[in-house]
C-alpha cells in the first residue's frame, strides 16, 4: 500500500520551479508516497528545476522520464520534434551531474516515418550504450485521428507497421540491452475511438505473447548479443 506518484501526460517540468514545486508537493504528501515519476523533454530542464529534484531525491525516489523518441535529426525535424539528440545527451549527462540519485528512463518509438528496422534498432543501441540511463520505454507510433500524420498517411507517404515487423524489431532491440537497463514498456495501445492504426496494437496480450514466443523460439534473452560480442572479442585478444 506505497505508491509512486506519476506525472505522466505531457512535458510535467514545463513552469516555472514554484508551480512545479507546489504541483509536486500536493501529489506527494498524500498518505503512502514514496516516490515520484515525472515525464518531461529535454529541454525544458533547466537548473533551477534540476535543483529541486535534486531536494527531492533526499526525500524520496525520484524517475525522470526522458521523451526521446528517436536519435535521428531528419527524423526529429520530420516530426517536430523541436529537439536535437545532442541536447538529450547533454540533458542526461546533467541530470546524472545534477541529480545523481535520479533514476533516469528514456522512450523511443518505433515505426517513425522513413525510419528502417536498422535505424530503429540503433536508435536503441545509441540511447543505451552512448547514455548513462537506467530504464528504457519502447512503444510503437500510434496514429492519431486529426494529425498531420494523417495526411501523410492517407496520400501514401506513411506505412504503418505490421505487428510481425513489430515484434522482430522489439526482439532485435531487446537482445541488444545490457541487463542492468530496465524495460519499462515494449508495447502501448491508444484510445479506439482516436486511433487510425495500426489496429492490431489494441491487442496488447496478443502482441506481449508475440514477442515472448519469437524470443524463446530465437533462444534469445535481453543483452545477449553484447554477451557474445564481448565473447568473441575475448577471444581475439
Amino acid at each position: 500500500k506505497k505508491y509512486l506518484v506519476y506525472f505522466q501526460n505531457f512535458t510535467n517540468t514545463h513552469d516555472k520551479v514554484d508551480v512545479i514545486r507546489e504541483r509536486y508537493e500536493q501529489a506527494i504528501n498524500e498518505p503512502g508516497v514514496v516516490g515520484i515519476n515525472i515525464g518531461t523533454r529535454p529541454d525544458c530542464l533547466p537548473d533551477d528545476t534540476l535543483a529541486y529534484l535534486a531536494e527531492l531525491t533526499e526525500r524520496m525516489h525520484v524517475t525522470i522520464e526522458l521523451g526521446l523518441q528517436t536519435t535521428y535529426e531528419a527524423t526529429s525535424q520530420l516530426i517536430n520534434r523541436a529537439h536535437s539528440y545532442d541536447l538529450y545527451v547533454e540533458t542526461v549527462k546533467r541530470i546524472r551531474q545534477q541529480v545523481p540519485k535520479a533514476e533516469i528512463v528514456s522512450h523511443l518509438i518505433n515505426g517513425l516515418p522513413g525510419e528502417t528496422h536498422e535505424m530503429m534498432v540503433e536508435n536503441v543501441r545509441r540511447c543505451v550504450t552512448d547514455n548513462e540511463i537506467d530504464g528504457i520505454k519502447l512503444h510503437l507510433l500510434h496514429l492519431m485521428t486529426n494529425t498531420r500524420m494523417q495526411r501523410d498517411y492517407h496520400e501514401g507517404r506513411l506505412q504503418l507497421m505490421s505487428q510481425e515487423e513489430y515484434v522482430k524489431v522489439i526482439c532485435d532491440q531487446l537482445e541488444i540491452i545490457p541487463k542492468h537497463i530496465v524495460i519499462h514498456r515494449i508495447t502501448g495501445d491508444a484510445p479506439r475511438d482516436m486511433l487510425i492504426g495500426p489496429m492490431w496494437s489494441l491487442n496488447k496480450w496478443e502482441v506481449l505473447n508475440a514477442i515472448e514466443t519469437e524470443m524463446r523460439r530465437r533462444g534469445s534473452t535481453q543483452g545477449c548479443k553484447l554477451e557474445e560480442k564481448e565473447t568473441a572479442d575475448a577471444s581475439t585478444t
